[in-house]
């Protein structure tokens, strides 16, 4: 089973509905958008995203970065970044075994992602 399979399957049992869509598998969790994305040539690169934190535009810019510097710079494992100009996502990137107990770093994944997002806003504020 690859690891697209194993975490739709953790997600079922988990009480949580994913969708599988052509990115990958999107689910709720307590309200908050999230998406797993599956690399085909990787199946050791498990990535869950929080997409679309936070709206980019020209006049807050570089708070936007000072934010995601933030972020990136004080929390483990967790990234923001903006794949598309006008938006922040965040990321949470680990590398896998072979048979990862998806039970052991998904929790705690989401809640790094929390808590990227909460530091994010934090920084945004007092800028």
């Amino acid at each position: 089973m690859n690891l697209k399979d194993l975490m739709f399957q953790y997600l079922k049992e988990e009480g949580y509905c994913p969708k599988e869509t052509e990115y990958g598998l999107d689910f709720k969790c307590e309200g908050i958008n999230f998406i797993f994305f599956y690399d085909e040539d990787d199946d050791q690169y498990f990535r869950l995203m929080m997409p679309g934190i936070f709206d980019v535009t020209e006049e807050n810019l570089p708070a936007v970065l000072i934010a995601m510097n933030t972020v990136n710079s004080e929390l483990k494992v967790v990234k923001a970044y903006t794949p598309f100009p006008d938006s922040v996502w965040i990321g949470f990137e680990v590398l896998v075994d072979s048979t990862p107990v998806l039970a052991d770093f998904v929790p705690r994944g989401i809640n790094m992602l929390r808590a990227a997002q909460r530091k994010f806003y934090e920084t945004i504020q007092q800028s």
